[in-house]
């Protein structure tokens, strides 16, 4: 790769050296030799080239067209032009007819000898610009290689830079004609290469490389015309119309590109490279483009080789603008640039206006002389021109880079805030201020460290920006002042007590310029203000968030003494109630068994009175009354039976509630635990109609007691919201593995949805005062949130509500 790059810059150095000096030594020929007064191609056109000074370019009217006669005589080899001029004198006037189309003119023009000043103007600036152009394009390639850049340079350069050498060829011995011919006709598509990839590939380029040959592949068609058709004058100034047309539109497309580069830049550098280059050819591509475009309109009746000698400036900038990395003294360089060409013209100006006033005031003075004068005005210049200085860079400043601004009182109007500020959040918004008002950065943001293993972030909290890298934290800890940024913003550190508590990040200038001294010099100040105020603000940050912290931790323990409290109330109160309803139970069961003894003695005993009757000694009307009797025994024997059943599941039940503070956890069954609840409340429950839809759920280790409580709880709140008529649906069902699900709904007026989400805290009720303590929603809560399972609630108010409880299968003892 690198001998194939070497064999490039060779062989094009190779040719651009034998052109340069074989157009020299053609050109040298030219040197007071007699000529028409105008040019003539080796095709008998002639081109869009002359100096003003020229009698036959006075308005361009010959130009493009075709030389067909000389003194009358048809004209069929350019040679016999030259050889007719050479023959006489200069000054000889001479008749030629031009044709261009079906139009003839014929003028009478006398011969011109062409001089030095004729060379240099012509020749001269076409060869130093075509050297210039050449050598920048192969400094390119040699010094920054192959890269799509500089490959768009290159071509762009050398296409140009030999054309503009080999026009110094074209008007004898016509050796570089046809090359002449291809650097025009290639000379758009390379400008368009350069547009595509200059000062960076557009992504048009990155996605699809071979673009940038297609635009040569473009020219290939007018390539092939030109050649074939070199010698047709009408064939060649189609073709040359043609070229000089397109080059004026690419030119045109270039500076459209490198102006939205410079309006809408990647990063800092891509616009101080396009400023380079419009630096450079403000001056030097002004005059071409004209021309090309001028060329274009009048098909060709504008000279084209009026390029000055400043257009040596573009190629140059290019180069600059490519190999050179740090381009941050551009903007230093404009600037002093202007500070001092204003500064000469005023003091030129005052000095000759003083001078002119002195000489008015005291020129009647007999003792006036002309060294005190000269002495006298050098003083006054000498004491305004420091103030003068500074007062014309201000309105540079101020006009051309928008960075006027008063430092003393940004200063002071900042450390004002500052000061009477605590606030982390006011403290970060008057930096912002204090910056971004004489500044106007294109972006800010101040990354706060708030304690001295956390990360800098930003502040006000932004998701969208990462906090500072290790790396950045690293650069900045021993930076003694704002550092640069690739990005051609600044990083500024904030230091208190030698530690590094913040840093401000700016991104570049909208103006597009620099940081100057004063503005470094202004975010120190800034800086170093505001790293105290940051300080201290955090400082009150914490103390408050240990003072938040504090009274969150008060809060806390003052609810769980509430709650520990109303669990004791309810544990004691549970405990009394299951002591009383244990002993209840106890004294109703011993009865029970009692009864339901007898009653199984006196069915025996009835069978024996039934067996010993002789039913054959009665009549038939005993008979019947015996049996009778007989039935009406039996029926009162089963429903003695039935009261005893009932009234045992009734105990029963009352001893399964007597164990609520039971820790033991069992398998149980919930379809059970809710039947036996709504016996309990039987009497509650009087005029509502409980629907049960029970789906196969399994069975749930838990403290059963605390469960039944549960069920109570709700069920009890459901039936009191409903009053002595409305429906309870309940409702089970396994949503998940491992998960049962209770759901006990009523259609009654339901709960205020301000109360909906109060309904689990202690001492909460909606009920009047008297019917209400508050602690059965929240026991409840707490029994199931033990049993590691869920408890929630949905209300529409006149429409009902439902509590929704869900149960692990298996829980823990903890």
């Amino acid at each position: 790769m690198h001998q194939e790059h070497d064999r490039l810059l060779i062989g094009t150095s190779a040719l651009v050296l034998g052109v340069a000096l074989l157009v020299i030594l053609q050109s040298l020929s030219w040197l007071d030799r007699p000529f028409p007064g105008f040019l003539v191609l080796s095709n008998r056109i002639v081109p869009s080239a002359g100096l003003g000074h020229w009698p036959a370019t006075a308005g361009g009217i010959l130009y493009q067209h075709e030389v067909v006669a000389v003194n009358s005589l048809p004209l069929e080899q350019v040679e016999t032009l030259h050889a007719t001029v050479a023959r006489h004198p200069p000054g000889t006037p001479i008749t030629y007819t031009f044709r261009r189309g079906a139009l003839d003119i014929t003028r009478t023009i006398k011969t011109q000898r062409f001089g030095r000043f004729d060379f240099i103007l012509l020749f001269g600036a076409l060869f130093l610009n075509g050297v210039a152009l050449s050598g920048t394009a192969l400094m390119i390639r040699f010094l920054r290689g192959a890269d799509r850049t500089s490959m768009g340079a290159f071509s762009t350069l050398l296409i140009a830079g030999l054309w503009a050498l080999t026009a110094v060829d074209l008007y004898g011995p016509y050796r570089l004609f046809r090359l002449h011919a291809l650097c025009e006709t290639l000379l758009f598509a390379s400008v368009l290469h350069m547009a595509l990839v200059f000062p960076m590939p557009l992504r048009l380029v990155d996605r699809h490389p071979r673009v940038v040959w297609g635009l040569y592949g473009l020219a290939i068609p007018l390539v092939t015309a030109n050649q074939l058709g070199l010698q047709d004058p009408d064939l060649y100034r189609t073709t040359h119309q043609i070229a000089t047309s397109l080059i004026g539109l690419s030119l045109a497309v270039l500076i459209g590109t490198q102006l939205r580069w410079y309006l809408k830049p990647p990063n800092f550098e891509i616009r101080q490279r396009v400023k380079v280059v419009a630096l450079g050819g403000a001056a030097s591509l002004s005059i071409p483009v004209a021309l090309a475009i001028g060329a274009a309109v009048t098909g060709g009746a504008t000279p084209q080789n009026a390029m000055s000698f400043t257009a040596i400036f573009y190629p140059l900038s290019i180069g600059y603008a490519i190999l050179r990395h740090n381009l941050l003294e551009v903007d230093v360089f404009v600037r002093r640039t202007l500070n001092y060409a204003l500064l000469t013209a005023i003091a030129t100006i005052a000095y000759a206006g003083m001078v002119q006033a002195f000489d008015f005031l005291f020129s009647a003075a007999p003792s006036a002389n002309g060294n005190d004068l000269g002495f006298a005005i050098t003083l006054v210049l000498v004491i305004l021109l420091l103030p003068l200085r500074d007062r014309v860079q201000s309105i540079i400043d101020r006009i051309f880079f928008r960075t006027a601004y008063d430092f003393r009182r940004v200063v002071e109007t900042a450390s004002a805030r500052l000061a009477s500020q605590s606030d982390l959040l006011v403290i970060v918004d008057e930096v912002s201020k204090a910056v971004t008002e004489p500044l106007h950065p294109e972006f800010l943001t101040l990354h706060v460290r708030r304690g001295r293993d956390a990360p800098f972030t930003a502040t006000p909290p932004d998701p969208t920006i990462s906090s500072l890298a290790p790396a950045q934290i690293e650069r900045l800890g021993h930076a003694p002042a704002p550092i640069d940024e690739a990005n051609g913003g600044l990083s500024v550190p904030f230091r208190a007590d030698g530690e590094l508590i913040a840093v401000l990040s700016l991104g570049r200038l909208q103006s597009g310029g620099m940081y100057g001294a004063d503005d470094r010099r202004l975010l120190q100040t800034l800086a170093n203000q505001g790293a105290v105020a940051i300080e201290n603000a955090l400082v009150l940050e914490q103390l408050r968030d240990l003072n938040r912290d504090l009274e969150e931790k008060v809060e806390e323990r003052t609810r769980e003494l509430r709650e520990a409290h109303a669990q004791l109330v309810h544990r004691e109160k549970m405990a009394s109630l299951g002591q009383f309803v244990a002993g209840i139970a106890h004294e109703i069961n011993n009865p029970l068994n009692f009864i339901q003894g007898n009653l199984h003695c006196l069915r025996e005993y009835v069978d024996v009175l039934k067996g010993s009757v002789p039913r054959d000694q009665l009549g038939t009307k005993e008979t019947e009354q015996l049996e009778e009797v007989l039935e009406d025994i039996e029926s009162a024997f089963e429903g003695c039976a039935e009261g005893v059943e009932r009234s045992t599941t009734l105990v029963t039940d009352l001893r399964a509630f007597s164990r609520l503070d039971s820790p033991e956890r069992t398998e149980t069954d919930l379809h059970g635990s809710i039947r036996s609840t709504l016996n309990l409340l039987r009497g509650r429950l009087h005029g509502i109609d409980v629907v049960e839809r029970f789906e196969s759920i399994p069975l749930v280790r838990c403290i059963a007691g605390q469960i039944d409580q549960v069920f109570v709880n709700l069920i009890s709140n459901a039936a009191d919201a409903l009053g002595s008529a409305g429906r309870i649906e309940i409702r089970t069902s396994t949503p998940a593995i491992g998960v049962a699900a209770i759901e006990i709904a009523d259609d009654g007026p339901g709960i205020d949805p301000d109360c909906l989400d109060r309904v689990f805290d202690p001492f909460f009720t909606t009920k009047e005062v008297g019917k209400g303590t508050g602690l059965g929603l929240s026991i409840s809560y707490g029994i199931v949130r033990r049993h590691g399972g869920t408890i929630t609630v949905h209300s529409t108010p006149g429409e009902g509500t439902c509590f929704r409880i869900e149960l692990p299968v298996e829980s823990s003892d903890d």
